[in-house]
């Protein structure tokens, strides 16, 4: 292999899901490693025997069959690259069967290949990991407002059934009301996730004012605000004119302004818009729990969450989303935070939306 050229890694797994985080993975570390994939146990062979590969990742459950048993006719047929069994958790049978099927076997000279997998592996078990917690907190915030909805609607049912509605019948609509918007709120965060993965969120650049839409949605926010004991402040009087997607931007400043909220302990948060420089400023500052230094540079990541979701709810996707979101408009987000001392998020976003062009599709980062 020469010098220069990437090493090549072919990951043998049955699950889309898992190839899917193994790839984003190796696009973060960068361009040192081509990634290719076999989805089952015959085509990893097929793969195998039809080309030389620098390393391999095998994942241990391949549906009839093992990685381990993969291993050990890949051995057969004379490879001697650098082979690293999946299991997604320790499992000291699993490595022990796979050393005995000849896993640490290796050539002097990849030895290196071997050190860089093992990192990679210790990686994708960590986002194996917090997938997994994502998706458990993710099921238990639609199953909170499915089960909310579910007992208003047989109460609701219930005074149907007696032929007569009393003065509570409406606050029940307008609560079944809102664990709809709750749920679509979720359902909408799960699918922007799924287009930045997949490349398919879109941005359409428009004629609007970021003062104006700063405005529309902390008027659309200060219920909230005021139940959390927030006074909400906006300073946004002078327009502030561009090319942007209307929604998308709303969807940015909703995600930041319910932070600020939930974690703003009852405190003042205020919003600001400027213009300088060919660029529009929108910044959020509360003066709540604040970030932790260690935290800053990982809170935009995807299934990210600076604080413990036993005491905070929601997916963890705001930041994620806005991230994208901003970026695809080809601007940034910034933040400035101290632990008990609130948090101030800031948006760039250029005059002229997304390199001046009517549409843009967000690149996933």
């Amino acid at each position: 292999m020469a010098e220069d050229a990437p090493v090549r890694v072919l990951l043998v797994d049955d699950d889309e899901d898992e190839f899917i985080v193994t790839r984003d993975l190796f696009r973060e570390i960068g361009n040192g490693y081509e990634l290719s994939w076999a989805r089952s146990y015959e085509d990893g062979i097929a793969e195998i025997s039809r080309c030389d590969w620098d390393a391999f990742l095998f994942d241990y459950h391949l549906g009839a069959r093992t990685g381990v048993d993969l291993l050990r006719e890949v051995k057969s047929m004379g490879c001697r690259s650098p082979i690293l069994i999946l299991t997604g958790a320790g499992d000291r049978a699993v490595d022990l069967e796979a050393m005995q099927a000849g896993a640490e076997e290796r050539q002097r000279d990849s030895d290196h290949n071997v050190a860089a997998l093992e990192v990679i592996e210790a990686q994708l078990q960590e986002a194996v990991r917090t997938r997994d917690e994502f998706l458990s907190i993710a099921s238990h915030e639609l199953k909170t407002p499915l089960t909310s909805l579910s007992l208003q609607i047989d109460q609701l049912r219930r005074k149907l059934r007696g032929g007569h509605l009393d003065p509570s019948t409406p606050a029940l609509l307008e609560a079944a009301k809102r664990q709809m918007v709750r749920l679509n709120d979720l359902i909408e965060q799960l699918l922007d996730v799924s287009r930045i993965a997949t490349r398919r969120l879109t941005v359409h650049s428009d004629d609007a004012d970021l003062a104006e839409i700063a405005r529309d949605i902390c008027e659309r926010f200060r219920p909230q605000a005021e139940a959390a004991r927030s006074p909400l402040e906006v300073q946004a009087d002078n327009p502030v004119p561009g090319r942007w997607d209307r929604l998308r931007i709303e969807q940015v400043l909703g995600n930041l302004l319910s932070n600020a909220i939930k974690y703003g302990r009852g405190k003042p948060i205020s919003v600001g818009v400027t213009a300088a420089e060919g660029m529009g400023r929108l910044a959020v500052h509360d003066e709540g729990i604040g970030i932790a230094h260690g935290d800053l540079s990982r809170i935009f990541g995807r299934f990210e969450r600076a604080v413990s979701s036993r005491h905070y709810g929601g997916l963890g996707l705001g930041l994620y989303i806005a991230h994208e979101v901003v970026e695809a408009h080809g601007g940034s987000i910034l933040v400035q935070s101290e632990p008990g001392r609130g948090s101030t998020f800031t948006v760039l976003l250029p005059l002229q939306g997304a390199h001046a062009a009517p549409d843009a599709t967000a690149q996933a980062s």
